[in-house]
Order: C-alpha cells, then structure tokens, then sequence
C-alpha cells in the first residue's frame, strides 16, 4: 500500500520542486557545498552524482560539481571530495548503545575467544579496580568455554574472591556469577527456576553460576548498585560518539530502560542528541498489560523530542542459542526430551492481545524472534491485529530471525513486517558452525538468516547491529552482508575462512539499502531521509574510498572521513 503524504512530506515536495537542479537559484548560495565527489545517493531516480548543495539543513542541489560551483557564495563552506564517495548516513535498526561497555569505566571482555586472556583481563581489572564493591562486565564469549559454552562460579572465584562478581556473555542472555554474587542473591538448591528463565545447576543441583535469561539474571542483578544518572549519561555519551564515528545518523534503541531513556531525554533538551533517536520501550512479561500499556502512552508523550521519539514498543518472545530458550517449531536436536520446541515468554493468546492493543495505540511493536516458532507466533499476533484494527500503518519489526518455516516467508510482506537482521551474524562462526547444527540439526541450521530469500519474496530489510552483542561497524556490516565472511575473510586464529550460507548473501546495493533507505522507511521517515535527494535532510556519510572500486574483502577498512546531520559536521576524522 502506497503511504499517504503527510503534511511535511508535501512541504518537502515544494521545496523539491523549488530547489531543482534545473534551477539552480546560484545568486542565494548555499551553506555548504560538496564537490569531486562519488555521492551514492540510493534513490532509483538517480544513482550517482558528484556534487551536493546545502542550506539549512536540507539538500539543495545533486548533480554535477561544475553547476554546483555556481551554489558557492562567500560564506558557503566548500568540501572538495577528491574522488571519495558520499552516501546517506546510516541507520542501526536496532542496537543498545547505552549499554555498550564505556571504555572509561566498564569491564569490556567482547573480542575474546580464549579463556585464558578473558581470565586475565578480569583479574587485571579487578586488581587495578579494588574500589569497586561489585565486579562487573560485559561481553565473555561462550565459544571460549566449549564444549558446554558455560563457564563455572569456581572459575570466577579464582579471579575475584574478594567481592561479588557479574559478568554478562556477549548476548546479553547469559550472566557468569561467582559465589559471593549467588550468596547476595540468596541462591541454593531450593531456588525455583524462574519464569522464562534457568538457574543451570550441577548434579548436586548446586548452582554452576550460569544465570540464562533476564528473569534469572536479575536475581543477581538487582543486588547490584544502580549506575547513578550522571554514569548513565556519560555511558550514553561515549556509545553514541563511537556510532557518529562510524557513520550513523539514526538509531533505533531496542531496549530502552529507564535510566537509558531518561539519559536520552537529558541529551536531547539540551540539544546535544545528535543522532535521530527512537526509542523501543520494554514490556515486562511479568507485569500486567493494562498499566503497561498506560505507561508506555505516558512515556511516548513525555520522550517526545526534536530528534527523540518513543513510539515503540520491544517484545522478547524467546532467547537465545546458549541457553536452549529459542522457540522452535520442531524440538531441539541435541536433547529434545530436554528442552523440547523451547516455551514462548508469551502465551499466544495475551501476546495477540497485547499487539492488537499495542497496534490499535499506534505503536511499532518491536519483537525479539530466533527461532522459527517464535517468528510464527509473532507473525500471528501481527495477523490478529491486522484482523480487528484493520491496516494500520505501524511497520511491526521482527529482529534476529534465526529460523523462518518457509511457510511464512510470504506473511511477512503480506502484513507489512519489516526484518531486522543483524549482518555480522551471516557468517561461519562458532555460532553458526558449530551451536545451530547442533541445536537444529543439518537440515535447519542450512536455512538460517534468509536475508536473500525474504528479499526475493519482496519483504523489507532492515541491518540492526544488535550493538554490543557483535560489532557496530556499518562498514563491517556491509561486507559481511556481502560475502558472508568475517571481514578480510580471516578468522579469529587468523586462518583464512569460507563463505557460509552463500545463497543468502546480497549485493553491496541492497546491502547499502539496508543500511539507509529501508531504515529510513522503518521509522516512516522515507520521505525526509534516506537517500540523497532535494529537499531530504543532509543526513550524510563520506567514506575514504568508492565502495563499489573497493575490493569486497577490503570493504571493513575503509574509514569514515565525515558524518553529517542537518548538514552540520558531527564527526571528522582529521579532526580526532
């Protein structure tokens, strides 16, 4: 269905039409102007250009660099490109960047693949750290710990025996816990499971000090002293620092707790939330729907910013590999009398209710899928909507999408769903060649992350980098997204890797669309942003090289030179 103009989107038809580059308007010059450049501009009606006029905050002029010249008056800040390349900024569709380890603060153990320097890096913190009454991190890798992928409380408590230790895996669905910790939180034999989540034990059922899922993770985590207002902020400052340094211009924040919501709204009414913001509110399985509901109407109201919005809502439906709570259709391969098909976090019937209620209060709900269970179920929820609020134009997301039955392939352009899939994850790592087969069996872990094939089946994509789960590189993300390899096609051991799962990959294109057109459109924002055009935002990113000259396996290394919002530079390379 063709979307309905908006009052802006007609504002900016005007100025389209006004600002064309068969008028140039050369004696109002422009604030500034681009030239000798490769501008990718995304948009079907031009692809390439090699000049940009700005004023304001709009885009004035595309074409070519002699007309653009003619934009030039004596204020008007000149970029000659020398032949780099120009795109739209790029939006992460789904990353937490307020919980991105702060290099200036946290214990950041992402990265590592052995447990020897994982174990070194905890000890070296904890010693330089002894003010700290609690130890805690991010980002330990379960592929360090195989076979079980689970380290142990008396591994921990080698390295911190002094105080409490919680270490979050690089999921963010596994926390490692020492004995201190499983003490403060009251932890024994006789602690239920709670719901949605597992407190893995021993034969003496002894807790191991792996906590799967939230709802066991928090038994911990609420012991452990909140991060004040002013570590919030300052963790959200360095997070998105590093997305402005790699080329973003829009986020969507797919968990935004209290304390990250409201170091958001600080940033944004003083006007130094650079990024276009959406935040996804967390619904709580655990707490009834009717004050939820009343309460994220409330926050949508009170985040409403100039460039913050939260007019989302996250679902988790089920979890993660780790832990065996992905939802499948069919049971698990590796011990099915076990874990059985995995158990959705919502029953259906509250689930298609609260999405019903959700879409009918103009939310875009946001939903945590892996397994192909957990997508079907979501899928329905959306169709129930769907059959009693009738269309509404909300572009309901699914992220993560391990596993889709190909029976709803079809269903997600049929009711207007977008995919959200991480790119780095499109590769044979450890995850991939070694969990899925095992959890799956051959034959599903063959048909995982089937970004070719919903694009095929005429479906919207969209790149989240799930953000400190994997890395935020768009770059990165690019190139994996194109040749499903690590980037440089080189492995953690540094040994030369192959293409995984070829027939999903796509062309660097679609891989860009992603990135930035389909974003924008995601946020209903198509009509403003997105892609280089007159009259869209000057929303920009100047990358080092031409990336369709740059060799696919170099494409990680090449640098971001410029990020630009509103035409204003936020981020220089030269400069930092």
């Amino acid at each position: 269905m063709r979307p309905t103009l908006r009052p802006a989107s007609c504002a900016l038809l005007a100025l389209g039409l006004l600002w064309s580059d068969v008028a140039p308007l050369a004696s109002v010059p422009a604030d500034l102007v681009l030239v000798n450049g490769a501008v990718y501009t995304a948009d079907a009606a031009r692809s390439w250009a090699s000049a940009i006029a700005v004023t304001g905050n709009r885009i004035r002029y595309v074409g070519d660099t002699a007309t653009a010249r003619s934009y030039v008056g004596p204020r008007t800040q000149v970029i000659d490109l020398n032949g780099r390349m120009v795109l739209p900024g790029f939006q992460d569709s789904h990353s937490h960047p307020g919980m991105a380890p702060n290099p200036d603060t946290a214990l950041d153990l992402h990265g590592l693949v052995k447990r020897e320097q994982i174990f070194e890096k905890i000890q070296q913190y904890a010693v330089a750290h002894p003010e700290k009454p609690w130890i805690v991190g991010d980002g330990w890798d379960e592929v360090a710990f195989l076979p079980s992928g689970q380290p142990t409380r008396e591994m921990l408590d080698a390295l911190v025996p002094d105080r409490p230790a919680y270490l979050t895996n690089n999921s963010g669905h596994e926390a490692w816990v020492n004995s201190r910790a499983l003490a403060m939180a009251h932890i024994n034999p006789t602690t239920a499971d709670p719901p949605n989540g597992r407190i893995e034990r021993n034969a003496d059922g002894q807790a191991t000090g792996a906590l799967q899922e939230e709802s066991a993770m928090n038994l911990v985590a609420a012991q452990i002293p909140p991060a004040t207002a002013t570590e919030a902020l300052a963790d959200l400052i360095a997070g998105l620092a590093e997305m402005t340094r790699l080329g973003y211009t829009a986020v969507v924040d797919a968990m935004a707790t209290p304390a990250v919501a409201q170091a958001f709204q600080t940033l944004d009414a003083r006007g130094a939330l650079q990024l276009r913001t959406r935040l996804c509110l967390p619904f709580n399985p655990d707490e009834d729907d009717a004050p939820q509901i009343a309460g994220f109407l409330a926050q949508r109201k009170a985040l409403a910013g100039k460039r913050l919005r939260a007019d989302c809502v996250k679902i988790f439906l089920d979890g993660a590999y780790g832990s065996h709570t992905v939802v499948l259709l069919e049971p698990y391969t590796d011990d099915p009398g076990k874990f059985g098909r995995g158990q959705l976090f919502i029953e259906p019937a509250r689930l298609n209710r609260l999405v019903t209620q959700l879409d009918a209060a103009g939310f875009q709900v946001h939903v945590h899928a892996q397994g192909d269970g957990a997508v079907r179920a979501a899928l329905d929820a959306f169709a129930a909507a769907r059959g009693v609020n009738g269309w509404h134009d909300n572009r309901h997301t699914i992220a993560h999408l391990c596993l889709i039955d190909a029976a709803d392939i079809a269903r997600f352009r049929t009711l207007g769903v977008v995919a959200n899939f991480s790119p780095l994850w499109s590769r044979g790592d450890p995850w991939e060649a070694v969990f899925a087969p095992r959890l799956f069996g051959p034959e599903r872990s063959q048909r995982i992350f089937q970004t070719r094939t919903l694009l095929n089946a005429g479906v919207q994509v969209v790149w989240g980098s799930d953000w400190p789960v994997t890395g935020v590189s768009a770059l990165e993300g690019l190139e994996t997204a194109v040749t499903h390899r690590y980037p440089g096609g080189i492995d953690p051991t540094g040994q030369a890797d192959s293409v995984w799962n070829p027939l999903e990959r796509l062309g660097l294109p679609e891989a860009i669309a992603a990135y930035t057109s389909t974003g924008a459109y995601l946020l209903h924002e198509e009509q403003s942003r997105g892609t280089i055009a007159v009259g869209k935002l000057a929303d920009l990113v100047v990358v080092h090289a031409n990336l369709f000259a740059t060799p696919v396996l170099e494409l990680h290394s090449v640098p971001v030179d410029l990020t630009m919002i509103d035409g204003k530079i936020v981020f220089s390379r030269t400069t930092h």
